[in-house]
């Protein structure tokens, strides 16, 4: 067993550290990559991955606890190995309604049950793989963000080299309640492509959402609250479709209206020839 200081009973270990040789998630960021895994486990019924169930123990050792604890959430962490202290004391956590991470110790308990016998270490990298895996989840849900909160940056949405000069307008009508937007082709292009962007993940959220929902019981909070979310994500993707779709529609009118150039008509030297000897020979 992991020894204290002073035998006397458990101490208080130092909360755990992340990494700092990259840009791996802070601890809000985490919560939201474990919770995106514990979804994807729960719509196919099975127990979180290991990458989830590694966040799920970065998280737990992040916050101070007791030094057998600790210790076996650190061993978790840098191995994938499971030890028997450890599970006695994610038991005691997720058994008691006195400590605040007690959802997440009753995740990652039911994770380190399902390994049965298997609970030795996880490969040779297994710390530095996930901390690759993380950085990279990093990246792509701060795109998303930028994304869903308009602050991409054209260059990074669309590529371009030197385009025509930035025209970007707004008016609001507060009678009509509307707004009308006057954008030079280029920049309504890259703004077409980030509402697109847009459209589609909160369409695949939506997917994901109700697939989430079909396993919960008929009539439970649960499966209410993922169906009202489901109605309001696809309601947002609706109106960024129509926007798509009518700006598409006025490019094609565009296109469609474009005057064609006058088709000549080629005549042979001979017919040429023979409408000048009549011209001549017109009194």
């Amino acid at each position: 067993m992991y020894k204290t200081d002073n035998g006397a009973g458990p101490q208080i270990g130092p909360a755990y550290r992340l990494p700092e040789d990259g840009p791996l998630p802070d601890l809000a960021l985490y919560e939201r990559l474990i919770a995106d895994g514990i979804a994807e486990a729960d719509s196919r019924g099975t127990i979180v991955d290991h990458l989830t169930a590694r966040r799920l123990a970065i998280w737990l050792a992040a916050r101070p606890q007791e030094s057998v604890y600790a210790h076996g959430l650190v061993r978790f962490i840098e191995t994938g190995a499971v030890h028997s202290h450890l599970k006695a004391e994610l038991r005691k956590h997720a058994r008691s309604g006195n400590f605040p991470d007690q959802p997440q110790a009753a995740r990652l308990l039911r994770y380190c049950n399902n390994r049965g016998t298997e609970l030795g270490p996880i490969g040779e990298n297994f710390a530095a793989v996930c901390d690759q895996i993380d950085r990279a989840d990093v990246k792509l849900t701060q795109f998303h963000d930028r994304v869903r909160h308009g602050r991409v940056h054209p260059q990074q949405a669309w590529p371009e080299t030197d385009g025509p000069r930035i025209l970007a307008l707004a008016r609001r009508d507060p009678e009509t309640q509307t707004v009308s937007l006057v954008l030079d082709a280029t920049t309504a292009n890259i703004a077409m492509f980030a509402i697109a962007a847009h459209a589609d993940e909160r369409e695949a959220h939506v997917r994901e959402v109700e697939r989430s929902g079909q396993h919960l019981p008929e009539g439970s909070y649960g499966r209410r609250n993922r169906q009202a979310i489901a109605v309001r994500e696809t309601r947002v993707a609706a109106r960024l479709r129509a926007v798509e779709q009518a700006y598409r529609t006025a490019i094609e009118r565009g296109t469609a209206a474009k005057p064609k150039e006058p088709t000549r008509t080629v005549r042979s030297p001979e017919l040429q020839a023979d409408r000048q000897i009549d011209l001549e020979a017109e009194p």
